[in-house]
């Protein structure tokens, strides 16, 4: 919650308190009905239901009660007032308004994705996760990136990533991926650190500048460490030793290229009718006109390439290449993930 918000409650809160005081008081010493103390209250806080003249029949309790309420009401109203002028003029109620937007969309997600840093690294990856029709928030202080993260329609969290608090907001504990993009080498293991200790089951991609920080940031929790510039020398090393190959990688990665078949993960839950077929018996091949590249087994073990008496087991990890529309068919097919 914003600094603007607390305050408008504060004053709100202060405005509620006089009031409610103010008609039990009013009440209380002269035994008349609560609406005629609700009007007389309103009417003395706006200072307009009085004349110079005092009833003889006010009572000194009586009289000092208006006092208070005069005083005590008329601050509460300015101030609040002030708070939402300021608001106003410095745009500050719009931002507040958008940001407890936000902390509304990230209260209703679950195994969302958490992307720390709205760089260039942040923001490809927030483009690609949009495409996927992913839910992830993203996490950044500069006025600049969070701006153009909004143009994009994302939820962004405005904050510094490194805070535990922000990272409540977040949703942490009930994310299922957080990325670790920071400018900084020393706040990435940093945040690796905090983010691990948050949540333990939570998966943790990591970026690094130096080849030296992939251990520290292992070391600190990361299950993934990507370093940028090492991926930039084995691609362009792809390129110059196997071009074709390294070609229709990009290409079947590549969600934006003109290619056909692209690369899925289906995952073979409990229950499913896949579950004990070879893949010869499911016919992926030829029915569903699907390559089974490789299969990671629920023990971690990679079978690549599996021959046709390959059997499917429940936890597998099928990784499978083909078009779009024949993956959609062989997961309600066979009910698969």
């Amino acid at each position: 919650m914003t600094n603007t918000f607390r305050r408008i409650q504060r004053g709100c809160l202060m405005i509620a308190v006089v009031f409610l005081c103010s008609v039990m008081g009013h009440h209380q010493l002269t035994g008349r009905p609560i609406l005629e103390g609700a009007y007389w209250t309103v009417i003395t806080v706006a200072g307009v239901g009085y004349s110079q003249n005092i009833d003889p029949a006010t009572t000194p309790a009586r009289q000092l009660l208006s006092i208070a309420v005069i005083l005590v009401g008329m601050v509460s109203v300015a101030y609040t007032l002030g708070v939402l002028l300021q608001a106003v003029i410095e745009g500050q109620l719009e931002h507040a308004m958008g940001a407890r937007r936000m902390i509304r969309q990230i209260e209703k997600l679950k195994d969302h994705v958490i992307i720390c840093g709205f760089g260039r690294t942040g923001q490809n990856l927030g483009a690609r996760l949009k495409r996927q029709q992913m839910p992830f928030v993203v996490i950044e202080s500069n006025e600049e990136a969070i701006a153009d993260a909004m143009n994009n329609e994302f939820i962004v969290l405005e904050g510094d990533a490194t805070d535990e608090e922000v990272l409540r907001q977040a949703g942490i504990e009930r994310a299922k991926t957080i990325v670790i993009a920071l400018h900084n080498d020393a706040e990435n293991v940093f945040l690796t650190l905090t983010a691990r200790n948050m949540n333990a089951a939570l998966r943790i991609i990591a970026r690094g500048e130096l080849i030296a920080t992939e251990r520290k940031l292992r070391q600190a929790g990361a299950n993934e460490v990507v370093l940028p510039a090492v991926i930039g020398a084995h691609r362009m090393a792809d390129m110059i030793v196997r071009p074709h190959a390294a070609d229709l990688l990009q290409r079947v990665g590549d969600l934006n290229s003109s290619m056909e078949a692209i690369m899925a993960e289906i995952f073979i839950a409990e229950g499913s009718p896949l579950a004990g077929k070879t893949i010869r018996e499911a016919g992926s091949d030829v029915q569903d006109r699907l390559l089974i590249v490789s299969v990671r087994r629920i023990n971690g073990e990679e079978v690549f390439n599996p021959p046709a008496d390959y059997e499917f087991s429940d936890g597998d990890c099928l990784i499978a290449m083909g078009e779009p529309e024949h993956i959609k068919n062989f997961r309600e097919k066979f009910q698969v993930g």
